[in-house]
């Protein structure tokens, strides 16, 4: 069976660093992947730690983080926490990289949502800022640049490679703008190209295999539930927050809205399929649930599938059952297609969705 984390005693945390304590007290477990060269790898990038550690056998990861962990240098400056911005004046008189990529973060924050600005946050303290953070800007060279990209396209980590080319070009770019600058050191580089792994539905045996395993595990109630909540609805992770059951439909806040837009609701009618399971959900430990568990919970249950596929297989399962895909699309909070009609003039009826989500029911059983 696949690991998929380590897992440290109360004894083994105590022998950590105490600032470290803090965080893996949090984190816990700690992610492991097994690499398609047959090597385990383990990885912790938080709080300023930026640990990865590998080897053929699982059995001796932990002893290597361990010592990793004892002999590792924490740079001071990855200390100081990133939402602590510096004034204006500071970043145009400093004119070191972390003191411009703050201040663009500063700038872009009331466009963007929390959770990008998190995001933007963990790539800087983890990939950015420790190798060109205390450089002076105007230092910065193209080749300085495309090494950095070029570690991550090494190590087969391919989108954090793209995302860092994209911030950085928009960093660069503002630098130029605000006259710091004469030119990016981007102007001449090309983004990573990769094709991005879009996840599969589960195949019926599959999905028996998971409600079996799911039934079978330890999990906590709310994550059951929760689980077989994304599985019966296609919601996002980050939809279930909001979710609730309004008559005979699951309303839930699109996650798809951007900041300054009106958050917009849909409607997902109960199928046979979720019907069965809903009398034992608690809708308030559900939106309760963070993200982060259920891909976790779902990572131990079938380490082979992420989270997401649960989303593509309620999609496809519906249109096996027959119900056509301009339907299913409205359920998913897709656009059907390019066509105004389809985006801005159809609606179709609470009575017509109900007797669409009528025909999603089938018997695992018979496929196996």
């Amino acid at each position: 069976m696949l690991k998929s984390a380590l897992y440290f005693t109360k004894k083994e945390i105590m022998q950590m660093p105490e600032d470290f304590q803090k965080i893996i007290t949090i984190k816990i477990p700690l992610h492991v992947r097994l690499k398609p060269n047959g090597v385990y790898e383990a990885r912790f990038r938080s709080g300023g730690y930026n640990i990865s550690v590998s080897s053929k056998k699982y059995s001796q990861l932990k002893t290597k983080f361990m010592a990793a962990l004892e002999n590792y240098n924490k740079p001071k400056e990855v200390d100081e926490p990133l939402r602590e911005f510096p004034t204006p004046e500071k970043a145009v008189e400093g004119k070191l990289f972390t003191d411009i990529a703050h201040r663009w973060l500063e700038l872009k924050a009331p466009t963007i949502k929390q959770r990008t600005y998190d995001y933007y946050v963990q790539l800087f303290g983890a990939n950015i800022l420790p190798v060109l953070g205390f450089v002076k800007l105007e230092s910065i060279k193209q080749s300085d640049v495309q090494a950095l990209i070029n570690d991550y396209i090494t190590q087969g980590k391919m989108r954090t490679a793209t995302k860092i080319f994209q911030t950085l070009k928009a960093i660069f770019d503002f630098a130029v703008g605000d006259e710091l600058i004469e030119k990016s050191p981007m102007r001449l580089l090309k983004p990573p190209k990769y094709e991005e792994k879009n996840g599969c539905a589960l195949t019926p045996e599959e999905e028996r295999q998971f409600l079996s395993l799911l039934n079978a595990s330890k999990c906590l109630p709310q994550i059951k539930d929760a689980l077989l909540f994304l599985l019966y609805t296609g919601i996002r992770r980050s939809e279930l927050a909001g979710a609730r059951i309004e008559g005979q439909f699951v309303s839930v806040i699109c996650a798809k809205t951007r900041k300054g837009f009106q958050e917009k609701r849909r409607l997902i009618p109960i199928t046979p399929m979720l019907a069965r399971w809903l009398p034992g959900f608690d809708m308030a430990a559900l939106n309760a649930v963070r993200p982060d568990a259920l891909t976790q919970a779902m990572k131990r249950l079938m380490p082979a599938h992420h989270l997401h596929e649960l989303r593509h297989t309620f999609i496809t399962r519906c249109q096996e059952c027959g119900v056509p895909r301009e339907v299913v699309s409205v359920w998913a909070g897709h656009a059907a297609d390019s066509t105004m009609t389809s985006n801005v003039y159809t609606h179709f009826s609470p009575e017509f969705m109900l007797k669409e989500a009528a025909k999603v029911i089938y018997n695992l059983e018979r496929h196996i």
